[in-house]
């Protein structure tokens, strides 16, 4: 398996009980299940009624990031909890918006 030095994930327990995902550097198709993994192994482990993803420090996702991030919404309702967006760099806000899918995951949308 090719491990991404690019990609760090960050596990904190917010005061409400919630998951806090801080995610930093790239997201793309070879390291996307990386994120998929800490976030099912969170929803697994804590059982959070939340998952918030703190996406203020990535520089690049591409389509597979997109799909990771779907398919984890998806995971998290199945496990009766919400994952959302908490926080976007820019580009990264625009490219949920791009893809269509800023509203289902909650995220913040760009204002340019």
């Amino acid at each position: 398996m090719e491990l991404h030095v690019g990609l760090s994930v960050t596990t904190t327990v917010s005061p409400d009980g919630g998951a806090v995902l801080s995610v930093r550097g790239e997201i793309d198709h070879g390291n996307a299940d990386e994120l998929r993994s800490a976030i099912q192994s969170v929803l697994a482990s804590r059982r959070p009624h939340t998952v918030r993803l703190d996406l203020g420090l990535v520089t690049f996702l591409d389509s597979g990031a997109v799909g990771a991030l779907v398919a984890s919404h998806r995971m998290a309702a199945a496990e009766g909890a919400q994952l959302v967006v908490a926080s976007t760099s820019p580009f990264v806000s625009r490219q949920l918006d791009i893809a269509g899918v800023a509203d289902l995951l909650g995220a913040p949308h760009t204002t340019a």
